[in-house]
């Protein structure tokens, strides 16, 4: 993984050391940073060692003028909280001024959002990026029988495989329950995406407005409408991908497809692993038997792709709230998700 230059810049020991400490322990494996008290310090150092974004706090606001010149896309800390304005149609473009203003004092993590944001000259250059659509790992979460635990399933595999490598999570289950179960705020959704690839209208800095993150685990909001959801379409989903994989730096996108999206078996056939869950009974066997014979399969190489899973788990013990995927990650349900990966092919 492409680690971001993060400078911090800002004459207030406490707060800069916190910032630091927060990243140094949390985010060591995406960014690189580095910390400043002085102005005259920082610019010395500016062009010999340039950062991808700089965090201008307190004392720092002569460095502006600099970082304009040099287009280094900065975060400006506000002592009060900056004032809403429209979405500008713009935003994003090679005219942006490449500045945003934050409040300084909230979490970390909601600062960290607005830096991924912004624009950076480290993002993928167009003649590497076709071997890196080839290098990301798309894996696919489904289940004929709608096996209880698929939520909880794709939510700890994701976490399990976030402990290594860069992780986006999306959920394509209507009705899923998404904000309540892992206690998130309604947040803007795939529904926004999906809207904007159609209008050829998505940037990086737009896609990344709708990323968050939770517990290491990068994800989009599920739609939201499921009447959105109901009109996806296939090339809705091929540009989606392409567009993760040719603009941003996520290794593996993990796809719960949910219930409503069996009937399109080139959405699953397109993915590199897929994990179907199913149960043990007479029941279950003929439900997954006419699943596979609707996918049809073709020859060892492609069967050896799809994983059948028999979860043995309830989700009747799973409590509410933002600790959720720390229940599923260190519970026996987790031990038997870790499992299931070190046998399979993302083990180092």
């Amino acid at each position: 993984m492409c680690k971001v230059k993060v400078a911090i810049c800002d004459t207030c020991d406490s707060y800069r050391e916190r910032f630091v400490t927060y990243l140094v322990e949390h985010k060591a494996g995406e960014i690189k940073v580095q910390a400043f008290s002085a102005v005259d310090l920082f610019l010395e150092g500016l062009l010999q060692n340039k950062p991808d974004i700089v965090i201008l706090g307190m004392g720092f606001e002569a460095a502006i003028e600099s970082l304009r010149t040099e287009r280094i896309p900065c975060v400006l800390l506000k002592e009060s909280m900056p004032l809403q304005v429209a979405e500008d149609t713009d935003y994003g473009t090679e005219n942006d001024i490449r500045e945003k203003e934050v409040f300084r004092y909230q979490p970390m993590e909601a600062i960290l959002h607005e830096i991924r944001m912004l624009p950076r000259e480290t993002q993928i250059p167009e003649e590497g990026r076709r071997g890196k659509a080839r290098r990301m790992e798309t894996i696919g979460v489904c289940s004929p029988i709608r096996h209880e635990m698929q939520l909880p399933f794709s939510l700890a595999l994701s976490a399990s495989l976030a402990e290594r490598k860069k992780v986006l999570y999306l959920n394509l289950l209507a009705y899923s329950g998404f904000f309540r179960l892992l206690g998130l705020p309604n947040q803007s959704d795939l529904g926004d995406i999906i809207l904007r690839l159609r209008g050829q209208r998505l940037t990086p800095e737009l896609f990344w407005k709708s990323v968050y993150e939770i517990d290491g685990i990068f994800y989009i909001s599920p739609f939201s409408n499921s009447q959105n959801l109901r009109e996806l379409t296939f090339e809705d989903f091929l540009q989606l991908i392409d567009f993760i994989a040719l603009r941003t730096d996520f290794e593996v996108v993990v796809l719960d497809f949910g219930e409503s999206l069996m009937a399109c078996k080139e959405m699953l056939e397109s993915c590199s692993s897929i994990y179907c869950l199913t149960k043990m009974g007479f029941f279950f066997e003929c439900q997954m038997e006419g699943f596979l014979n609707y996918m049809e399969w073709e020859g060892d190489e492609r069967q050896s792709q799809v994983h059948l899973i028999e979860l043995p788990f309830s989700a009747k013990h799973i409590r509410g709230g933002s600790g959720v995927i720390r229940q599923l990650l260190w519970s026996e349900f987790g031990d038997y998700v870790r499992k299931i990966l070190a046998g399979g092919i993302y083990e180092n």
